[in-house]
C-alpha cells in the first residue's frame, strides 16, 4: 500500500445557470463560424432582391463552366451605289467633242472640193475636166493635190503629147475665155513664157513647134 492518504475524489462541478445544454443548440449553430466573420443566410431566408452583379471577367470561371457568348455588334448596312455623276457629264461632253469634229471635218472637206455659197469654181473642177477629156491620158496630169494641170508637149511635131482636142476639151470645161484662148494659138517659139489669169485660174505656157505646147494650169482660190 501506498504511504499517500486515500483521496477522495471531488463532486463535479454544476454548470453555470446561463448555458444551454447540448440538445438545445440547433444543428446548424454547431458549425464553425465563417473565416470571413460574416454570418452565414439562413436557409429560410429569401434570396436577396434587386439586379445581381456579374463576377468580373478576371474572375476566373469553375472547370467545367461554359463562358457566356459574347454580344457581336452587327455589321454596317451598305448604302446603295449613287450614280455616277461625273461619267455622265463627262459623256456628254465626249459626245459634243464628236458632234463638233464631226461638224468641222464637213466644214473642211466642203471647203477643200471648193464648194461655196456662189457656186465658184474649185480644184475639183480641173480633176473633172483631165476625167472628162482626157482620162487615160499620160500627157494631160493632175498634180499639187488636184491644184493644178499640167499639159505636156500638145501638137509636137517630134514626139508628140497631149492631143490638141482633148487640151481644147480642157479649156472648155475650165471656161477659158476666147482671149484667152486666142493668145496661146498664136504664141511664138520667140515670145517665151507667157501667162494669163481667168477667173480662180492662173496659166502660163511655152510654145515651140517641135516640142509644141507646154502649159500649166493653176487654181487660185
Amino acid at each position: 500500500m501506498s504511504d499517500r492518504p486515500y483521496e477522495q475524489a471531488s463532486p463535479p462541478e454544476p454548470p453555470p445557470s446561463n448555458a444551454v445544454p447540448p440538445d438545445a443548440v440547433p444543428p446548424d449553430m454547431t458549425e464553425p463560424p465563417s473565416p470571413l466573420g460574416a454570418a452565414s443566410p439562413s436557409p429560410s431566408e429569401p434570396p436577396p432582391s434587386g439586379p445581381q452583379l456579374e463576377p468580373p471577367l478576371s474572375e476566373p470561371l469553375p472547370s467545367g463552366a461554359v463562358p457566356p457568348p459574347q454580344t457581336q455588334q452587327a455589321p454596317p448596312i451598305p448604302l446603295a451605289p449613287q450614280p455616277p455623276k461625273r461619267r455622265r457629264a463627262s459623256a456628254a461632253v465626249i459626245v459634243s467633242v464628236i458632234v463638233g469634229a464631226v461638224f468641222f471635218f464637213a466644214a473642211g472637206l466642203a471647203v477643200g472640193i471648193g464648194i461655196d455659197g456662189a457656186g465658184g469654181e474649185s480644184s475639183s473642177s480641173l480633176v473633172e475636166a483631165r476625167e472628162n477629156c482626157a482620162p487615160d491620158s499620160l500627157d494631160i496630169r493632175i498634180g499639187d493635190d488636184g491644184d493644178t494641170l499640167i499639159i505636156d508637149r500638145a501638137g509636137a511635131e517630134e514626139n508628140p503629147g497631149a492631143d490638141y482636142l482633148d487640151v481644147l476639151c480642157i479649156f472648155d470645161e475650165l471656161g477659158v475665155p476666147d482671149s484667152v484662148t486666142s493668145q496661146i494659138e498664136g504664141t511664138r517659139a520667140l515670145d517665151g513664157t507667157q501667162e494669163a489669169d481667168f477667173g480662180e485660174y492662173s496659166a502660163f505656157w511655152t510654145y515651140h513647134p517641135d516640142d509644141g505646147l507646154n502649159m500649166t494650169i493653176t487654181w487660185n482660190p
